[in-house]
């Protein structure tokens, strides 16, 4: 099916855009933007830089989305040219991964795409070797503190010099050990973190290395001596056991990144239509494994001269305008023309069986000192992966400390033993190895990731983390500082306001009890001898169970744990686990307003109540969320993204993990001056529960999401150790949401249709409005919503002077230079949401 699906696109796609669907695209194109580049702090500028470190006439010069100049100036002509020219089978690569039967596969194949005739050749651009911009540029923009990134354009991907830059990166840039975090965050204190990139390209690379400045660090000297820094690593000789540590990392992580099959056919397809090789995708990079020490002393010093940077500086402070790269024209707009192709009738292929898969059997064995060891065994899995889980989360700390726990587990993974952080973060490295951490609502875990021949090393440094910790007071005031960072930098993420305003809301604050978000005077009342004490009463053997997923038997695991923590034994009183509240709707309809002055969008949330994990009917109310907006197809994303153009995309979901008294949201974030229509058509959406009844194929759309998840959740180690740790975070087992999941995969028409009469009033509600008071209320009040809240925000909430840009035509600000914030390898399209732990889940598959 989805092969027929993909050819007639191919085929036939240019005819059926007329002129009002492109108008409406090119909205919602303008929403993408606003979301993920004009209103996101620093991503213009750094999207700017991004394309600034390639002087004009070369083709990187301008951004992948296009400049607001140059999404207006696109035709109808030009768009059917495009596709004519470029929509063809001889300028595509098809890539299927999976188990197939390769003759039916190779005849469905012919019988789709092998329909739509071969096109004219296309020819790529003769580009000549990219030159080096020495551009600054320097912004204002609502970040937390200053951010420095120092840049050089470099060779396209099909160079032999990749391997070398790659490797370059990894030793400048590595965040626990690298040059620059040993130098700017370790010696000289004067960052909070360091970071460096090698980013490969069919026309070209980009090397960039960046910092952020210590409080009362100005960017100037952050940059002065991150260009200091730079040039003594081009002058100090490369340890060889520094560069094989990287080369096995690179190394590990590209063969870790195509484990699952989608990333796979991913690597295929880049290294293909890029690399010119398919076949390279599955075998470790030549140019990785074999450049020497001399060979990347050379590349560096050849491609990386200090005098070639380029330097992107962002101040914080009140939001400025607009590179001119975001919104000025790129050139002359010519005419784009190309022959008309004719129609293709493509056979519409039924889709095919369903697919199944069984989770391996849990396996379990106590230690000597009476741990319990819940174990799944891979055979073929590349990767052992083990959690120490401890009973006390994020629900259990006391009120006032909230991130106690997440900051002492923290710093566990930053030293131990006798090891300092970076030495214990190489001696990791070394054998393959990641300790990390993780807390739940419910629980507080320390993680390991190690390759199978390595397990007793690897357990012996998650042994080491939890029974040894060093606490050091310098790790403590980095990690201080980028939380506290993190804390601040969230009032620019306008969905993200309006959502923690919602939350607050629905779940108030219980005296004793820990609140429900983080905040600046908690974090401050924090200290290193709390966050220690914390740690050694949360880990202790009776409040640890050990949970791994491997190839090898529970036997071995058992026994390599036995050795590390058998003797281990306290007498220390742990956490006490405390269930997530309930959320809580009052009578009637609830309208807050969070004030952000000058925002050019608008966060809308809208939530009533919903079934808990453990009530009924929470399947069928799954069911209901979906249909109306997880996914483009979704109600809600027909009418305010597809007919109206509003917005990017709307999301809906279930409120978790509380297991008893839920919330169906609805959340969305839209050009401002569509505020009130887009909340007339949510509050139509949810009307429409009663008045069009759902349909077959809206169920049906449920039933295949959870049939592909249920599919897939096995498929590779790393994901079924992500399921089974947060499933035991929120109190939740593995078999049991393997159940759940399939309780959404037998859903029948008739419970849905029951339960989405249940959810259609909207009486209680909350609907949450984070935007500009002046553009907004005056909606609001056009709709009928006229008994309206004003949240008080803190300071830091309060200081937007937020730029707004009429995407619409009129009212362009003059360009400023620029600011940073990265937002992706040159790419700007992102998901419509993502869930909790930042687990994209596209239309909310994983259970609750």
């Amino acid at each position: 099916m989805i092969l027929s699906l993909e050819a007639d696109r191919m085929a036939n796609l240019g005819r059926s855009v007329t002129q009002a669907k492109l108008d409406l695209q090119r909205s919602v194109v303008k929403n993408e933007m606003r979301q993920n580049v004009l209103d996101k702090a620093g991503a213009s500028g750094w999207e700017a830089f991004w394309s600034g470190l390639f002087p004009k006439p070369h083709p990187y010069s301008r951004m992948v989305i296009g400049s607001v100049a140059d999404l207006d100036a696109a035709t109808l002509d030009d768009v059917r040219g495009f596709f004519n020219s470029y929509y063809l089978p001889n300028n595509a690569v098809l890539v299927l991964v999976g188990d197939l039967e390769i003759d039916d596969t190779k005849a469905l194949i012919a019988d789709t795409f092998g329909r739509v005739a071969r096109g004219a050749d296309v020819a790529r651009p003769a580009v000549p070797a990219p030159t080096q911009a020495r551009l600054k540029l320097v912004l204002e923009d609502r970040v937390p503190s200053p951010i420095v990134v120092v840049g050089f354009s470099g060779p396209v991907a099909q160079s032999p010099d990749n391997g070398a830059l790659s490797i370059a990166a990894e030793l400048l840039g590595n965040g626990e050990y690298g040059f620059l975090r040993n130098r700017l965050v370790s010696q000289l204190g004067i960052a909070t973190y360091a970071s460096a990139s090698w980013t490969g390209g069919l026309l070209g690379g980009r090397f960039t290395f960046e910092a952020g400045a210590a409080e009362g660090v100005a960017p100037e000297a952050l940059e002065s001596a991150m260009k200091t820094a730079f040039a003594d690593f081009l002058k100090t000789p490369l340890d060889p056991v520094d560069v094989e540590r990287a080369r096995t990392g690179i190394l590990q992580a590209a063969r870790l990144g195509s484990e699952a099959l989608k990333d796979r056919a991913g690597v295929v397809s880049y290294n293909a239509d890029v690399l010119g090789d398919a076949q390279s995708a599955l075998v470790d990079d030549p140019r990785v494994k074999d450049a020497s020490v001399a060979d990347v002393e050379a590349t560096m010093k050849r491609l990386l001269k200090p005098e070639d940077a380029s330097v992107l500086m962002l101040k914080p402070g009140p939001r400025g305008g607009y590179p001119d790269a975001l919104i000025g024209s790129s050139g002359t707009p010519q005419p784009f023309t190309a022959p008309e192709r004719p129609a293709i009738d493509i056979p519409k292929h039924a889709a095919g069986q369903a697919p199944s898969a069984t989770l391996p059997a849990m396996e379990t064995a106590t230690l000597s000192n009476g741990i319990k060891l819940v174990h799944y065994t891979m055979p073929e899995a590349p990767m052992v992966y083990v959690a120490a889980s401890a009973a006390g989360g994020w629900n259990s700390v006391p009120e006032g400390k909230e991130g106690l726990l997440e900051l002492a587990a923290s710093m566990a993974t930053r030293g131990a033993a006798d090891r300092g952080s970076a030495d214990f973060a190489k001696v990791a490295s070394d054998i393959g190895a990641g300790v990390g951490h993780q807390a739940g609502t419910l629980t507080t875990m320390m993680t390991l990731g190690v390759p199978p021949e390595k397990l007793d090393q690897g357990i012996g440094l998650l042994a080491d983390a939890v029974l040894k910790p060093r606490f050091d007071k310098t790790e403590w005031t980095v990690l201080m500082a980028q939380t506290v960072d993190w804390v601040n930098g969230r009032e620019a993420d306008l969905p993200g306001v309006a959502g923690r305003m919602a939350k607050a809301t629905l779940i108030p604050q219980v005296p004793g009890k820990a609140a429900v978000d983080w905040s600046a005077k908690a974090l401050a009342s924090i200290s290193l001898d709390e966050a220690r004490d914390a740690f050694k009463a949360e880990f202790t053997p009776k409040a640890v169970t050990f949970y791994s997923v491997g190839p090898m038997p529970v036997a071995t695991v058992a026994a390599s744990l036995e050795k590390a923590f058998g003797a281990w034994t306290s007498d220390t009183a742990g956490y006490a686990v405390e269930p997530s509240p309930a959320a809580h709707f009052n009578g009637g309809q609830k309208v807050l307003l969070v004030p952000e002055p000058g925002a050019s969008q608008s966060a809308l949330f809208v939530a009533r109540p919903a079934p808990g994990t453990d009530e009924s009917e929470r399947a069928e109310s799954t069911a209901v969320s979906n249909l109306l907006g997880a996914d483009f197809s979704s109600r809600l994303n027909s009418v305010i993204r597809e007919e109206k153009g509003y917005s990017y995309g709307v999301s809906s979901y279930l409120m978790s993990p509380m297991k008893a008294g839920s919330g169906l949201v609805v959340a969305t974030t839209v050009e401002r001056a569509n505020t009130g229509p887009a909340i007339t058509e949510i509050l139509k959406g949810f009307a429409g529960l009663t008045t069009l009844p759902v349909a077959q194929d809206e169920v049906d759309r449920t039933v295949t999401v959870y049939r592909r998840a249920l599919a897939g959740s096995a498929e590779t180690s790393a994901g079924l150790f992500s399921s089974l740790i947060g499933a035991v975070g929120s109190g939740s087992t593995l078999e049991d949401q393997q159940t759940r999941m399939a309780a959404r995969t037998k859903l029948t028409l008739d419970a849905v249709q029951k339960q989405a009469l249940a959810l259609a009033s909207l009486d209680p509600s909350l609907i949450v409005v984070a935007g500009d008071p002046d553009v907004v209320m005056p909606q609001l009040a056009a709709i009928g919503l006229k008994d309206v809240e004003i949240v008080k925000r803190d300071e830091a909430g309060e200081e937007t002077a937020m730029r707004a840009l009429d995407l619409l035509g009129g009212n362009r600000q003059a360009p400023l230079s620029a600011s940073p914030w990265r937002v992706g390898d040159g790419g700007t399209t992102r998901a419509v949401h993502a869930c909790a732990g930042e687990r994209d889940c596209g239309a909310q598959i994983h259970a609750d």
